[in-house]
């Protein structure tokens, strides 16, 4: 244990002790790690993994309707940053994308599909978040290792 100086007013504290993470913190350290998830599943093709990602996020963190959002935001940014690194590959994502637009009858912009695809990555997080709450109610959460199971 470490020891308190004479006069100072502050308990004394384990070395060794670890501090709780601010809820802040975790919030963005979950956004970013959402967001290079996506980025990764994105350049493999695999289209599915906000869904995952949000079901994966749901299952291990409090309720919280910020984790959701999130992890929504995350997904929406990590295809976001993949339909940008595309493009600055030299792939023709504008020209795709204003071909599905116009086959889909939507006005010929590049914009329209490009907003529609990530709105689809955070509709995809917000249904795996909904699954994940569904399938583990409140009472039985999953903890994680170093955790105490919430009551």
């Amino acid at each position: 244990m470490a020891s308190t100086t004479p006069g100072s007013k502050s308990p004394p504290t384990l070395a060794g002790a670890a501090r709780p993470v601010p809820v802040a913190q975790r919030m963005l350290g979950d956004f970013l790690g959402v967001l290079v998830l996506c980025l990764a599943g994105a350049h493999f093709g695999l289209w599915f993994v906000p869904f995952v990602l949000g079901a994966v996020v749901s299952a291990f963190r409090p309720r919280a309707r910020a984790y959701a959002l999130v992890v929504a935001a995350g997904a929406a940014a990590g295809w976001a940053l993949a339909l940008w690194l595309m493009a600055l590959d030299g792939l023709p994502v504008g020209a795709t994308a204003r071909t599905i637009s116009a086959l889909a009858g939507l006005p010929p912009y590049a914009a329209v599909v490009v907003a529609v695809t990530l709105l689809l990555a955070a509709l995809q997080a917000l249904a795996g978040s909904w699954l994940a709450r569904a399938v583990f109610p409140r009472q039985v959460r999953l903890p994680l290792p170093g955790r105490h199971p919430q009551p």
